[in-house]
């Protein structure tokens, strides 16, 4: 059995965690040997040999990040503390990859902003003709150390649609939608703008999507999770994972998940994964889950 909800290095400080199981009356040896043997032993063996009689969270259904699993799917709130309890985040400084990262966001950036320039302005043409407002759609969103900025997208929407306000807590978000807007949402084009946040340094090609102020428990999770050690990106983990089908919760812990793992090789991927999802517009719904349920 794989280690359920938690990464395996983490299996022996999530059986300590005293929301996860209660008290324990059996440690030290006891536990170290279920750390290494979390993989062959069944929740029941686990509970005898712990002195638990019964789990108070359902682990067996819990988010395994080493395989597939259904991100769209709630846990418990026991499970979700349990895992940041349990969670150790990254603290190595890791500069020689930040400089790379930071290098290689900063070039592709400005050549795609001036590759893209043309593109740009017939955009904002169509725009323009399609509705009244603006062409560049300013949002505030939280980013790298919880500083707040201002995030960039062509506008999809009309003028009278909630500004500060997330597309999926919107009751009837296609009631808001231009003709022009769900063309470029179909593509994922009304990202481009962030291309600019890329290059003065707000944002990053491959993080965790931004999310704006009222989404407090979402920020919340994120902040006792370390992700705000890292910039945000223009897409990230979550967003192949599932994008608008996950969770938010589980967002949270896929973002943590990035963060504590990012490397070259990981972003290379992840930018790759990107482009066949948004080819397949995958998770792609505008606020809405495939079976019209609003997310939560």
């Amino acid at each position: 059995m794989k280690a359920p909800f938690y990464e395996k290095n983490d299996c022996e400080r999530a059986l300590r965690a005293p929301d996860f199981q209660g008290s324990l009356k059996k440690r030290g040896s006891v536990l170290r040997w279920i750390g290494e043997n979390m993989d062959i032993l069944t929740t029941e063996e686990t509970n005898t040999i712990s002195g638990v009689s019964e789990p108070t969270v359902d682990t067996e259904s819990a988010p395994d990040f080493n395989g597939e699993y259904d991100y769209t799917k709630e846990f418990p709130d026991e499970a979700y503390e349990a895992y940041i309890e349990a969670f150790e985040p990254n603290k190595r400084r890791r500069l020689f990859y930040l400089f790379v990262k930071r290098f290689f966001d900063v070039v592709i950036s400005a050549v795609m902003l001036l590759v893209l320039s043309p593109v740009f302005l017939l955009f904002a043409i169509a725009i323009k003709c399609d509705s009244r407002g603006p062409v560049i759609f300013k949002q505030k969103r939280v980013g790298k150390n919880g500083k707040v900025f201002h995030c960039y997208k062509f506008r999809s929407m009309r003028e009278d649609a909630p500004k500060e306000c997330a597309t999926s807590q919107l009751k009837n978000p296609e009631q808001y939608q231009t003709r022009v807007g769900r063309f470029l949402r179909k593509l994922s084009l009304d990202e481009l703008p962030q291309l600019w946040c890329v290059l003065i340094g707000t944002m990053s090609f491959i993080g965790y999507r931004p999310l704006i102020l009222k989404e407090e428990n979402c920020n919340e999770m994120r902040r006792r999770l370390g992700v705000f050690a890292l910039r945000p990106g223009i897409s990230g983990y979550a967003q192949v994972k599932g994008r608008d089908d996950v969770y938010y919760k589980n967002k949270a812990l896929l973002d943590a998940y990035y963060v504590k793992h990012a490397s070259l090789w990981f972003d290379l991927k992840l930018i790759a994964q990107t482009v066949i999802v948004i080819v397949k517009r995958d998770g792609n719904h505008l606020g809405q889950k495939k079976d019209g349920k609003k997310k939560k």
